[in-house]
């Protein structure tokens, strides 16, 4: 079963090659979606797949590296939560939203 999850993700994530990452790990996982830079210095994340794979890439993209992304926290909303995003678009592929 499909499932869609919308990330913001808070720590050292922006300007250290985080959204590279991103993809990277959704593609290692078969999930489709975006990730975006927000202005407060987050990311956001908009992924879909079966849920074993979104558990596996959330996992995978909460990094403590050395040599530069830092997440702090991710917060996980689901299809359905009270102010998920109404994001009609369909995905073959995962991409990087640019600024």
């Amino acid at each position: 079963m499909t499932v869609r999850y919308f990330l913001t993700v808070h720590g050292i994530v922006q300007g250290v090659g985080y959204r590279a990452l991103v993809k990277g790990v959704a593609l290692e996982n078969g999930v489709t979606g975006f990730v975006h830079n927000m202005p407060d210095g987050s990311v956001t994340v908009f992924a879909v797949g079966e849920k074993a794979a979104l558990d596996s890439f959330v996992k995978g993209i909460d990094v403590d590296t050395n040599w530069g992304p830092r997440v702090f926290e991710i917060e996980i909303s689901t299809e359905g939560d009270p102010g998920f995003p109404e994001i009609s678009e369909e995905f073959d592929g995962f991409r990087i939203s640019r600024d």
